[in-house]
């Protein structure tokens, strides 16, 4: 029994060092990927395409607030001199355009959710291949997002994000010319 406990054990020993051996070899590297696409000359042009969007249904709301505003001003300040009737019927308008306000910004949200999901995916499947492109050159064996849940730290030795938005501005620059 103590042979086949010491073989065991001999084995697991033997696995355990060649183990990590093997994980010395490994090359790793950390992207951040949001830095990637706020920095990059593709992810500027899209980021923006969003803030105008953004811009235009931001300024639809604040016109039609403003004009909620403007109703609500005149009820404080009129309704003392309106009749009952003038006053429900100007209290209804107003909560009718309240309504409209919520739906307006409901539909604002998620029109620019949309258009946010329309624009991004694009940017990611192209920084996707570029990552990809650059792992299978240059012998990556695993590559991480740097702002994950459970990456504490990271070695500026092994971030490889402005080596990537170099890469993704240079394809991009390609994708352009090639389109063209």
């Amino acid at each position: 029994m103590k042979k086949i406990t010491f073989f065991y054990f001999f084995i697991f020993v033997f696995l355990f060092f060649t183990g990590i051996s093997k994980a010395e070899n490994l090359k790793i590297g950390v992207v951040d990927i949001k830095k990637v696409v706020n920095n990059s000359k593709y992810g500027q042009e899209v980021m923006k395409k969003l803030q105008k969007k953004y811009n235009e249904l931001s300024a639809k709301i604040q016109a039609k607030a403003k004009e909620l505003k403007a109703l609500k001003d005149e009820i404080e300040n009129k309704s003392s001199l309106w009749s009952q009737e003038v006053k429900d019927k100007k209290q209804a308008e107003y909560q009718k355009k309240l309504r409209e306000l919520k739906s307006m910004q409901e539909d604002a949200q998620y029109e620019m959710q949309q258009y946010e999901k329309q624009m991004l995916d694009p940017v990611f499947k192209e920084l996707e291949k570029v990552i990809k492109d650059f792992v299978e050159k240059e012998n990556y064996d695993l590559i991480l997002e740097k702002n994950q849940p459970g990456i504490y730290y990271t070695s500026s030795k092994i971030d490889l994000t402005s080596k990537i938005i170099q890469l993704f501005n240079k394809h991009y620059e390609e994708m352009k010319k090639s389109k063209k």
